[in-house]
């Protein structure tokens, strides 16, 4: 289906759309780059650090300098679904005999899957003196690697394909931790099994050589073996491929029609608003108060804007969790992370923090009473063990009980506050963990860029042929569909947010009170008792109101003060207030541990350069690439 819809934006957009490379710079013939030496250093995290010298020859006189091409994106060779991106960064360069300024560019083609990093070298108001130059090129790229059982891999297109001059020799050196344990090399056009001229090992160091020209379109590939466990972070960036609104690029017509499209739509959606799908309210009262038990007070429609209701100095007497659940229509990380902390404050489990980790220990399972406080302890220790230790990190490949646990814990929470009945009607469940593929948003779109297109394209055609005869009923009946196009969707909306009832809209009330008291009371201003931690009292609120790293820098102003204890009792591990793992991290962990866990196939790259069998261990196979000439 996702196909589909990809097709049909296609189809409404090419004849709008214009893809392909830039018409890039090209050497004169007869250039030719005399040696190209590149040094390559593995560092133990990864990172592929990189130093070309290039000595060219330029056959003329008037050339500015040269540029290089780095591939940083092309599709995944081991699912062609995928795309795999070479994170390119710290670039330098340097030359002793010629201009060697510098501005970077990009160059896309294939639906933006395709794209190259141009680095291009000298000014446009000087010439390179004489014909001869030397430049030096260094950066590092992330993603360069491939992990396998029994080793890591550097299986790299060193000089790419498409350079414009010949290159009349090559030289190239691998470092990595704990020295290179084997090595591979081929030459010549993609696709090609020749080796290279020369490749071993010296002391550690792959060493590789070709002396035979090396002409455009052909390339020199390598390959070198890394101890298993040597490097850490030898996986592929694997990447879905560019959406439908990153891949066709709205132009300025489009804009602007989207901003005239945009008005009548706000129009609609604001008569709408005013109209229905308002919360009820109770009739008389003062925000955020309810009748006492017995008296029959009248309801009536929601009027009051946030900004009307008053600041509370505490929180009503519900979990954050229901307070985040109340205050914005959903329950996901946060409302977990919410969670995790308040069973950690009141005793039920203590957070271990250290460099390489954060565990949650349990300590009492008996402190969690609420439904969906159980179903979270009952997902992180299953055997409700005081001692258990659950580690808050992405969960290994096939492990999905950290997500059915993140189900369970929000499914529990929503029956309980519908039993409290504080929805007349509940809001569409969403997922724990956002996921890419909403249908709803992606149809929304779909149709949005659909009459944007054909509008661009009727304004296209006027202007060349004239408004053709049944321009003007076309309008007239467009108009209309798109308000009630729009009337729909904002309709669905208000359905998918649900509707409170007086009794949820006045807790809800003291929930947004609240939140104004923690994101706008100074540190002077917090009412709390001697010897009161206010900071872990109040840190849940503040997760769910997505305020946790205020609430942090404003309790650290207290504890610098005296009035604070430095570290929270359910915390144990570096000064929590000048730790990495700080409040703001919190739902960021939670996030990554209740996600669902990576795929199989995107663990590393599957096409060794070492395999016979394999088409992809040829000249071209490897990752990297690109070329480069003179302008």
């Amino acid at each position: 289906m996702r196909r589909a819809l990809g097709i049909l934006f296609s189809t409404l957009v090419a004849t709008l759309a214009l893809a392909g490379f830039a018409i890039p710079a090209s050497a004169e013939v007869g250039d030719r780059v005399t040696r190209m030496a590149i040094d390559y250093t593995v560092t133990a995290d990864g990172v592929l650090q990189v130093t070309e010298t290039i000595d060219y020859h330029f056959i003329g006189t008037d050339r500015h300098g040269i540029y290089r091409d780095l591939v940083i994106r092309e599709p995944f060779a081991d699912d062609k679904s995928k795309d795999q991106r070479y994170d390119v960064s710290n670039i330098k360069v340097s030359s002793p005999t010629a201009p060697d300024s510098f501005e970077t560019s990009t160059i896309e083609k294939n639906g933006r899957r395709d794209r190259v990093l141009r680095i291009k070298i000298g000014s446009s108001s000087e010439t390179v003196p004489g014909r001869d130059a030397t430049y030096t090129i260094s950066y590092e790229v992330r993603g360069a690697l491939r992990h396998f059982e029994d080793h890591g891999e550097l299986f790299w297109d060193a000089t790419g394909s498409a350079w414009d001059a010949t290159l009349d020799r090559v030289d190239v050196s691998v470092t990595v931790p704990q020295g290179v344990q084997r090595v591979s090399c081929f030459v010549g056009p993609a696709g090609s099994t020749d080796s290279c001229e020369s490749k071993s090992i010296r002391a550690g160091t792959a060493v590789f050589g070709q002396e035979v020209d090396i002409v455009r379109g052909e390339q020199l590939t390598i390959v070198a073996a890394i101890k298993a466990g040597a490097v850490r972070n030898d996986t592929p960036i694997v990447v879905d491929p560019p959406g439908l609104l990153e891949r066709f690029r709205l132009s300025v017509p489009m804009v602007l029609v989207a901003g005239l499209v945009s008005v009548g739509l706000i129009v609609a959606t604001r008569l709408h608003t005013k109209r229905g799908g308002r919360d009820r309210r109770y009739a008389g009262m003062p925000p955020g108060t309810v009748p006492l038990d017995g008296l029959a007070v009248q309801t009536e429609k929601d009027r009051l804007a946030e900004e009307q209701l008053p600041v509370a100095f505490s929180p009503p007497r519900i979990s954050a969790a229901e307070g985040g659940l109340l205050v914005d229509a959903k329950a996901d990380t946060a409302e977990i992370a919410a969670t995790l902390i308040d069973l950690a404050v009141r005793g039920a489990i203590r957070i271990e923090n250290s460099d390489d980790e954060r565990t949650a220990v349990l300590v009492d399972a008996d402190v969690a009473t609420a439904p969906h406080e159980r179903a979270l302890l009952r997902g992180l220790f299953p055997g409700h063990q005081a001692g258990a230790v659950a580690r808050l990190e992405r969960p290994a490949v096939g492990d999905h009980s950290m997500v059915r646990a993140a189900e369970s814990t929000v499914d529990a929470l929503r029956e309980q506050v519908e039993e409290r009945k504080w929805y007349v009607r509940m809001p569409r469940r969403s997922r724990v963990v956002p996921s890419s593929g909403d249908w709803g948003t992606a149809l929304g779109c779909l149709v949005f860029l659909a009459v944007l297109t054909c509008l661009v394209g009727l304004i296209i055609w006027i202007v060349k042929f004239g408004a053709p005869s049944w321009l003007g009923p076309a309008v007239v009946v467009a108009v209309p569909v798109l308000l009630l196009i729009n009337l729909a969707i904002d309709w669905f909306r208000k359905r998918r947010e649900g509707r409170r009832t007086a009794t949820g809209r006045a807790i809800t009330d003291q929930v947004i009170g609240f939140r104004k008291y923690l994101a706008t009371a100074e540190a002077d201003q917090l009412r709390f008792e001697n010897g009161e931690d206010i900071f872990s009292k109040y840190l849940p609120w503040a997760i769910v109101f997505d305020l946790a790293g205020h609430w942090q820098k404003l309790c650290h102003q207290l504890v610098d003060a005296g009035r604070l204890t430095s570290d929270p009792t359910w915390y144990t591990g570096p000064s929590y207030y000048t730790s990495p793992w700080t409040a703001a991290n919190v739902t960021t962990t939670v996030t990554t541990t209740f996600s669902p866990p990576p795929s199989p196939s995107t663990g590393g790259g599957l096409s060794s350069g070492f395999s016979s069998s394999s088409s992809s261990s040829s000249s071209g196979g490897g990752g990297g690439g690109g070329g480069g000439g003179s302008w």
